[in-house]
């Protein structure tokens, strides 16, 4: 059986390879690692990878909005989507002990959802950031020393011959994050998928309000919208819009129609696919 080939951005073991699993189960996938997001997508924009799979919100950051900006410029389909728990550990050499930390590193991401536990270990270790876990990954075997340690995903030690010191060290347990697979093609998910489509809206008052209204009147779930500022234009908006229902569904599809022709100067449906959420009860 021929290996999916799944474009990811970070290191081997980060919480997006569990993802990756979680996205194709029983499946014979090849995770293929980038450094930046950009690089993942445009390995599937090549054909170097069959799909993607992509941050795209978290519990308590909110959105990777450069990943939503990538998404409206790339002509590539969200195709799926998992949630995953996010744990983090303290992780160092196989000889360090945690009252010997004296420098911490972190990307700022996992900071943020640490800091208390940092500020209060015994060693009142000085931090570092760094762009993300593969960056910490080789900073730690870098320096090759048993005081400095770093905050990740466990399964980091499996791929690096690393030592657990502590886990589960973040400040809040529910945290979790959205990812969505990325591929060069759309999907039909049946009635039970929901859709994610961007747009711009006429520059005048109620413009929004008006667009909005498309769904209403045709009792669509509107779950997400979020406005983000267009690169080229000062001070103007797109709306990303999470939508109950396929493109494929009657009133979805009726809505999205009336939208583009009436309400909606630009419009981009990002794809129509299936939430492992709900039936994984995260």
């Amino acid at each position: 059986m021929e290996k999916i080939r799944v474009a990811f951005q970070g290191a081997q073991g980060a919480h997006t390879t569990t993802a990756i699993e979680k996205a194709f189960p029983g499946k014979e996938i090849e995770p293929v690692s980038f450094s930046t997001y950009e690089q993942a997508f445009e390995a599937v924009e090549t054909k170097d990878c069959d799909y993607a799979v992509i941050p795209m919100e978290n519990s308590l950051q909110g959105s990777f909005h450069s990943n939503y900006y990538l998404l409206a410029r790339k002509f590539l389909y969200i195709v799926g989507e998992v949630y995953v728990p996010i744990h983090y550990s303290l992780i160092g050499l196989p000889d360090a002990k945690i009252e010997d930390i004296t420098l911490v590193i972190t990307h700022p991401g996992a900071l943020s959802v640490c800091e208390e536990y940092l500020e209060n270990m015994p060693g009142k270790p000085v931090i570092e950031t760094v762009y993300d876990t593969a960056g910490s990954v080789e900073m730690l075997l870098n320096f090759a020393n048993p005081e400095t340690a770093m905050v990740g995903s466990k399964s980091v030690v499996d791929y690096h011959q690393l030592a657990v010191l502590d886990e589960n060290i973040e400040d809040q347990p529910n945290n979790l994050t959205r990812y969505n697979v990325i591929a060069r093609e759309p999907v039909n998910p049946g009635p039970l998928g929901k859709t994610t489509l961007v747009f711009t809206t006429n520059h005048r008052p109620g413009a929004l309000l008006n667009a909005m209204q498309v769904f209403a009147d045709r009792e669509i779930d509107l779950t997400k919208i979020e406005s983000r500022p267009l690169p080229d234009r000062p001070f103007e908006y797109m709306f990303y819009a999470d939508i109950a229902g396929s493109v494929t569904t009657p009133k979805v599809k009726e809505a999205i129609e009336e939208l583009e022709n009436y309400h909606a100067p630009w419009l981009r449906v990002l794809g129509s696919y299936l939430s492992t959420r709900e039936e994984e009860n995260v």
